[in-house]
């Protein structure tokens, strides 16, 4: 229980970490879902279970949510999607290395902003919003892909990292071993 609760606070600091540094620095466009790079690390090294990794994906969707002031609920559906998939995904591929973690966040990202845009077009008249702006927001989203893979590795070292350093990893410690020399 302590380990999705740990995702979601330290997911929270990263979305509000990024928020800041991008106003002070004045990006508006090139951010990072430092998201979805926690939602693809709790899927690929979490629990087996979904639920718990379900409801670390749902939370930081709403709290995603709650920072860009997008409709209640939109990112939370689309995190959940997107976990389910890379929850699927984790039980056929492994994730070594730097470079397979770029690709494990670009794919998650993706996920989430598709899932975000089909979930916008189908409701973009409830919601009074223009399918023509939708659409221009594609040029600007790989862009936001890119951001995404270049920050998922480190930000995946960090959670490795902490899980270790506070011993909430699911995996028991390696063996001491100690030489008698």
């Amino acid at each position: 229980m302590l380990r999705p609760f740990t995702y979601v606070i330290l997911g929270w600091l990263l979305i509000a970490l990024c928020g800041g540094l991008a106003d002070v620095l004045g990006l508006s466009i090139v951010l990072p879902s430092t998201s979805a790079v926690v939602v693809a690390h709790a899927a690929f090294t979490g629990d087996r279970k979904v639920v718990p990794g379900l409801a670390v994906a749902v939370g930081l969707g709403y709290l995603e949510d709650l920072h860009q002031g997008a409709p209640v609920g939109a990112l939370s559906l689309s995190f959940g999607i997107a976990f389910l998939v890379l929850h699927w995904a984790a039980g056929r591929l492994a994730v070594r290395g730097w470079t397979t973690r770029a690709l494990v966040g670009l794919f998650a990202v993706v996920l989430v902003d598709a899932a975000m845009l089909l979930l916008l077009f189908a409701l973009a008249d409830a919601f009074g919003v223009r399918t023509e702006a939708l659409v221009n927001t594609l040029v600007g989203l790989r862009w936001h892909a890119l951001a995404t893979a270049l920050v998922a590795p480190p930000v995946w070292a960090l959670f490795d990292r902490f899980f270790a350093v506070f011993r909430l990893d699911d995996r028991p410690p390696p063996p001491l071993h100690l030489d008698a020399r």
